[in-house]
């Protein structure tokens, strides 16, 4: 079972083909860093007052029900998303949601999971253009705080946001890590020379799932098993687990979006072991399908790829890691070449 071959992943499922087919976004031609029909980086991205101007809008609990109003959301901000990872994202943070409502459409939102009790994240917040400066964003915010402004709040953002999370988190914000969201086409992954030989992918479902959670445990510390079950048995998603003489060393998952695809997350021991996974997943979708990743700044493979990728695969926003009072990195975050999904505050 455990070969110490590299198995090769040729097929791709009906739904993953008719996904490119229907969204791929050629980079031929065209700027290679700008999605066509995709997100505005946030940089570009007015950030408007907060005002009274919220009457009418309810704040409640969200439920499945949601789904396609949130979704609805993320195509109006241009994230780019599928609805499927929406609704795996709605399964994992189970009563996590909080949606505000307006003559029954959803216009604004924001998702929390609770780890332990003293450890909440926090991400996914969403105004709709329409509703943004009139105090949407202030009513959600002050319902998060008003419910969790006591604990040690994890989440990520992107730079020009951080003052408003400190505005309204009463505090200065103990800021962590850094890394970038990034979007392309992978061209060359720069595997040294039969180096692939001493690795072996298999699809995640052959592994023992108490020793996937270890692994992934051994990144997180708390443990995530009902979370990363969820993830990386989306329908849609291949999620992949490297081998090194019959240990896990790495696993990593891909799953379809609105443009192309979304990696995340991929952790690997070391550099080749990254490129080796990586070059897994890649090899499941499409040929010069784009691909959209949240990539740590200190992985020192991410930084090898992207220089072997330069001309095809660009940075759109740099975000930050932060806590509310204390920010304590994941111990193995140089080993993290893809993010589980930022918006979700996770790794």
């Amino acid at each position: 079972m455990f070969a110490i071959t590299v198995r090769r992943h040729a097929t791709i499922s009906r739904f993953f083909s008719a996904v490119c087919d229907e969204s791929r976004c050629s980079m031929l031609g065209k700027p290679p860093f700008r999605r066509l029909g995709g997100p505005m980086a946030w940089s570009e991205r007015p950030i408007t007052p907060d005002t009274e101007g919220s009457q009418g809008v309810t704040v409640r609990p969200g439920r499945m029900k949601d789904v396609p109003g949130v979704w609805k959301l993320t195509e109006e901000v241009k994230w780019n998303k599928h609805q499927d990872m929406i609704e795996t994202l709605f399964k994992m943070c189970e009563n996590g949601w909080n949606i505000a409502e307006k003559d029954g459409d959803v216009v604004g939102c924001y998702l929390s999971h609770e780890f332990d009790s003293g450890l909440k994240t926090a991400g996914h917040f969403i105004v709709s253009p329409k509703m943004q400066g009139r105090g949407v964003g202030a009513k959600l915010m002050s319902k998060y705080f008003e419910e969790f402004g006591d604990r040690n709040i994890y989440a990520g953002a992107i730079s020009p946001l951080l003052d408003t999370y400190e505005k309204y988190s009463g505090a200065p914000l103990s800021k962590g890590d850094t890394g970038g969201n990034y979007y392309g086409v992978f061209k060359n992954i720069p595997l040294p020379p039969d180096m692939e030989q001493k690795y072996h992918l298999i699809d995640f479902r052959h592994v023992d799932m108490s020793d996937l959670i270890g692994y992934d445990t051994s990144y997180h510390v708390v443990p995530r098993p009902e979370m990363l079950k969820i993830w990386l048995g989306q329908t849609t998603a291949k999620s992949l687990v490297l081998l090194e003489k019959g240990k896990i060393a790495g696993y990593g998952s891909i799953r379809p979006a609105m443009n192309g695809f979304y990696l995340g997350p991929l952790y690997a021991e070391n550099t080749v072991g990254t490129m080796v996974l990586l070059k897994g997943l890649i090899d499941l979708i499409p040929r010069d399908s784009s691909v959209d990743f949240f990539l740590p700044h200190s992985n020192e493979a991410g930084r090898e790829i992207l220089k072997a990728n330069e001309s095809t695969i660009g940075l759109y926003d740099t975000f930050h890691k932060f806590a509310t009072k204390s920010y304590i990195p994941v111990p193995k975050w140089n080993n993290v070449f893809a993010l589980l999904s930022n918006e979700c505050a996770l790794c």
